[in-house]
């Protein structure tokens, strides 16, 4: 844990920072697994030498970064900037006097930092099983499209299933991340960026600008 007292030590400088890149379109972002809500809970609360009960570390693609890290007295230590990475190390704070390297490790749900693990979680109700209750568009008319399945795993695993007025079903099976109101689907031979929009039990999908549009209502 030794790491997250050289946060402590060095962060306390970092002056907020304001967004330098526009990804409008996430699937060019060269680093997509680093992006969401990281979490790390301290496993050894009765060591006085850890003062944390849990640390999370945003990440965004805009190349934003903050980490709040909650003492054992429920304070909050809190800063921000902007960071830079590569295919296997990420320097957190590039716009302070004092950046810090470390190398990483990353899947569609753990992010491992010099050797201690986080675990990716969800900002929303977005997990669970969801049936199309509406379908339009473009594309769904010319494919006929009659419904949709989509299956959102809290652990950012997914299944989509589509199937047409002739009986041809698709199905595909991936990753996801999200992002604001984009939920990206990652999956073999494909990835689809699209707008979701999130109420309650109804999720509200559109990809390509109108051209699928899906009501979905939660299944469970």
């Amino acid at each position: 844990m030794r790491w997250i007292f050289i946060l402590i030590a060095c962060f306390s400088g970092l002056a907020n920072a304001s967004s330098t890149k526009d990804n409008s379109d996430l699937t060019q972002f060269d680093q997509p697994f680093l992006l969401g809500d990281w979490y790390l809970v301290n496993p050894n609360m009765e060591n006085p030498q850890e003062d944390f009960r849990a640390v999370k570390l945003s990440l965004d693609s805009s190349y934003n970064f903050s980490i709040d890290i909650q003492k054992l007295d429920y304070s909050v230590d809190h800063w921000e900037g902007l960071y830079t990475a590569n295919e296997d190390t990420i320097i957190l704070g590039v716009n302070s006097q004092d950046p810090q390297v470390y190398e990483y490790k990353s899947n569609h749900n753990l992010l491992t930092l010099n050797g201690i693990t986080f675990t990716k979680a969800l900002p929303n109700a977005l997990a669970g099983i969801w049936s199309s209750a509406h379908l339009s568009g473009e594309d769904v008319l010319d494919s006929q499209l009659d419904s949709v399945d989509l299956i959102l795993q809290p652990d950012f695993v997914f299944m989509f299933r589509a199937s047409n007025s002739e009986g041809s079903e698709a199905v595909h099976r991936g990753v996801y991340y999200t992002e604001g109101d984009h939920l990206v689907l990652l999956y073999e031979g494909g990835e689809h960026d699209t707008r979701y929009t999130l109420n309650r039990d109804t999720l509200t999908l559109e990809l390509e600008e109108g051209d699928v549009y899906a009501v979905l209502n939660r299944i469970r």
